[in-house]
This record gives C-alpha cells, sequence and structure tokens, in this order.
C-alpha cells in the first residue's frame, strides 16, 4: 500500500518499519521519454501547468494536479509504499448466505469464473442488465476467500458501490469486508474483501491477488488513463481481472470474439423475461420551454400518470442545469417528487428514501443509470437525443426495468426532439439480445434451476 500520510502513523514506528527494509521510499515522479510522470496516478505533469515555488524545498516544485484530492503531491515529496510482509489472509471456507438459485446460464458462468480464478486468467462476464450478474460472482468469491486471496471488488461509481456492499455484506456475513469510497466513514484494515471506487485503488501498490471491476465500461473508468493506471498499479503481477458489463467496449467484445481474453455471455435476465424495449415519444424543443419555466406537456402527462398508477420512476436529464430548471417546476406538482444529482449535499439520503419507497418520482442526471434495484420501476429520459446518452448510456438505463422476477415489466419512455443514431442504435441492441435470448438453447436453459 502507499502510506502518503506519514503524519498518521507514529515516529517510533515508522523508524522500526524503516531499519526493517518495510518501507520502499522514492521520489514522486519519474521521467518517462523526457517527461516527468506522477507515480500515484501515472499522468504527466508540466511546468508549464503545475510547479510553484516550493516552501519546502525552496525550488521551482512541480506537484500533480489529476491526483491532488488524494493530498499534494511533489516533486520534492518521498512515496513511501510497504514492502515487508504483508498481513496474512488466511483461507477459509465458508458458505455464502444466499437462498437463491442460478439459471442453466448463470450456473455455467459461476463454474467458468471460478476455473478463472484458480487458473488466475482475465475473464470477461458479458450479461445483459438483469441477468444476476452479481449472483454469478458469488461461487468464484467463494472460490477465491479460499485460496486466501486478497480480493479487489471495484466499480467506478459511488452508488453502485455501496449498492453492491448492502448485498455482498450480508452474502458474506462472515467475512471482513472493506468499504472504501470518497465520502466513506470506513478506514482501511487487512481483509479479505476490499469493495471500492476504481479511485480509490490509487492508493493501493502491489497489492490485490484478483480483482472484480463491475460496470467496467462507466465513467469515470472508461477511456481514463489515469484509473487504468492504478488498476494496474494495485494488483498484483500476475493479478487476474474479472471484467463484469452489460454493455462491454469494442476493444474487449473484440478481444473476447477472436479468444483474446476468456468469457461468457448471458443473454437473457435470471427470470426468464426479455428486456424492455425503448419507446421514442416527440417533445418539442424542451429546452426553449423550460426557459420559459414551463413543463412540456407530455412530460407533466406522464408524471402525472406515474403518480396514479403506483409504480416508483426515474426521469433522467442531461444534465444538473436541466435538472436545476426543472426541480421548481415538478416540485410544485407533488411533494414524492425529489432531484438529486451528483454534487447535491444529500444525495445518499435521497437514494436511501426512493429504494424505501418515500420517493415517488426522482429526477436524476446519469449517475443513476447503474447499480440501483427497484422493484416495480418505470424510466424516462427527457433529452433522450443529447450528446450524453450513448447507447451504453440509454442500454444501461432500460435495464433499471423489469429487474425483479416479481414485477419484470415496464416502461422505458425516450422523449426528444429528435431521433439519434445513438437512440436507433440502443434500441436495436436491446432488441438483439432479447432476439439472442430467446432462441430455443436460451428459453431452455433459463428455466432449468441449480443451486450453485
Amino acid at each position: 500500500m502507499r502510506l502518503e500520510a506519514l503524519k498518521d502513523f507514529p515516529p517510533a514506528l515508522l523508524d522500526d518499519h524503516f531499519q526493517h527494509g518495510y518501507l520502499t521510499v522514492e521520489s514522486a515522479f519519474f521521467q518517462k521519454q523526457g517527461a516527468w510522470v506522477c507515480r500515484r496516478c501515472g499522468q504527466p505533469v508540466t511546468k508549464e501547468l503545475s510547479s510553484y515555488k516550493c516552501g519546502r524545498c525552496g525550488e521551482w516544485c512541480y506537484y500533480c494536479r489529476y491526483c491532488l484530492t488524494l493530498g499534494i503531491l511533489k516533486q520534492c515529496s518521498p512515496l513511501v509504499s510497504w514492502s515487508g510482509p504483508p498481513v496474512p489472509i488466511k483461507g477459509k471456507v465458508i458458505r455464502p448466505q444466499w437462498k437463491g438459485e442460478l439459471t442453466s446460464l448463470q450456473q455455467h458462468a459461476a463454474e467458468q469464473l471460478v476455473a478463472a480464478v484458480r487458473k488466475k486468467e482475465n475473464f470477461l462476464l458479458w450479461a445483459v442488465c438483469g441477468s444476476g450478474k452479481t449472483e454469478v460472482l458469488y461461487p468464484a468469491i467463494t472460490e477465491a476467500i479460499r485460496e486466501g486471496l486478497r480480493i479487489a471488488i471495484v466499480a467506478p461509481r459511488t452508488d453502485v458501490v455501496i449498492e453492491l456492499s448492502k448485498r455482498l455484506k450480508r452474502v458474506f456475513a462472515e467475512v471482513p469486508i472493506n468499504l472504501l469510497y470518497g465520502e466513506s466513514p470506513e478506514h482501511f484494515h487487512p481483509a479479505p474483501i476490499t469493495l471500492a471506487t476504481t479511485h480509490q485503488l490509487l492508493h493501493f501498490y502491489d497489492y490485490f491477488d484478483c480483482v472484480f471491476i463491475d460496470e467496467v465500461d462507466a465513467f469515470p473508468f472508461h477511456n481514463n488513463d489515469m484509473l487504468h493506471y492504478a488498476l494496474h498499479q494495485a494488483a498484483k503481477t500476475p493479478a487476474p481481472h474479472f471484467y463484469l458489463t452489460a454493455t462491454p467496449s469494442k476493444t474487449l467484445k473484440s478481444d473476447y470474439r477472436h479468444g483474446k481474453i476468456k468469457g461468457v455471455r448471458i443473454p437473457i435476465r435470471f427470470h426468464g423475461h426479455p428486456l424492455p424495449t425503448l419507446r421514442f415519444k416527440w417533445i418539442g424543443s424542451w429546452k426553449k420551454q423550460l426557459n420559459s419555466k414551463r413543463l412540456p406537456k407530455r412530460l407533466k402527462d406522464w408524471m402525472n400518470q406515474q403518480l396514479k398508477s403506483g409504480r416508483q420512476a426515474f426521469l433522467f436529464v442531461p444534465s444538473i442545469e436541466t435538472l436545476e430548471q426543472l426541480d421548481p417546476l415538478v416540485s410544485k406538482m407533488n411533494h414524492l417528487i425529489v432531484s438529486v444529482h451528483a454534487d447535491d449535499p444529500e444525495r445518499h439520503q435521497k437514494v436511501e428514501a426512493f429504494r424505501q419507497g418515500e420517493i415517488r418520482l426522482l429526477v436524476t442526471t446519469t449517475i443513476l443509470e447503474r447499480g440501483v434495484t427497484i422493484p416495480a420501476l418505470d424510466v424516462a429520459i427527457l433529452g433522450a437525443d443529447a450528446v450524453i446518452f450513448d447507447e451504453r448510456a440509454l442500454v444501461q438505463i432500460a435495464g433499471r426495468v423489469g429487474r425483479a422476477a416479481d414485477y419484470p415489466d415496464g416502461s422505458v419512455i425516450l422523449f426528444h426532439h429528435g431521433i439519434t443514431r445513438q437512440m436507433q442504435r440502443a434500441k436495436q441492441h436491446i432488441e438483439n439480445m432479447n432476439r439472442l435470448a430467446f432462441d430455443k438453447n436460451s428459453v431452455k436453459a433459463s428455466k432449468n434451476k441449480k443451486f450453485p
């Protein structure tokens, strides 16, 4: 692990560790192809944008802007890592506290994933939204715990990590689990499982024996050089990476199809019902209407209908600016309509209230496009033609609907001012998956239940 905040440790303890060779001290930056690079996050450091007259060394000193939220790292800063004997994680045989069943497709995927853990091979689990990816992981996590491995289970977004933590802490109740994210009240301690946002991997170096990356295609991990660097720095060599997603990138798809990475594809939901299809609804120039402080009629009618239906609903919007324009208009309609976005200080409380059914309609940005499971849910998107709603985002948003076996249906409405290619691709993506899922073999397999 990186030990950036040395002031948090007693000096006598640090001296003892140094004398025994348990700590490695490196310069914060190293040179690569004639340029300075931050050793913690792997990003380039330039004199023009990232330097100042340093009060510590008295020189013109570089600092890293990219990982500044983790504490300032300067050219004269030491970067200290633990290089002593690791705290042992003893392997133990456990039985997950889960009474559910796996379908034959899930069971096959779970067995392949367990084999990948044993062989230390990278693996792709390409499974549609609502297919039960998390449940498929349970046997592989159980195997990794039996082998005494240090397990990282990471996801790009805080809400996904919090949702996962509730399920994993319930299923693996006898196993200590770290929960790390930006606002987490918990502190790291040696444990078999570390559940974290991908940003938290910047705190680790050569530590984990295997890494499960959920929602690998999601922002901010997707195409983020810093977070990919953090992932590879945090894992031992060679530690297998297990990629989990419903919408893999072109690279992952290509690697899977050409046999460069092993994997399994699950094209059907665990309850055997199809993915919800997208319905396009023209709404006109909704931006002009909001600028005039008016709700578009079709949107208002949909919201009133949802309030009468007895079902909960998400209304996704393309930006915080749009949300702030909507909020005073929709809050007048009903106190059960609430808005939330990434910078909302009450974000976690509002999401939890929605989970508990205390909020009927939640207006949100794309922060909740993944990882949140609500039983009886409908979804609408205002401005589905906005650039932020690409194929992956639209497929993931649609995947919020119909996830529960008791409520396998629901509506996904895309309010737009014009149909985009991304909207068409998302619709085709879902229809193709449904066709693939409902061939004779998939339907038969989905009905054949097995215990894990």
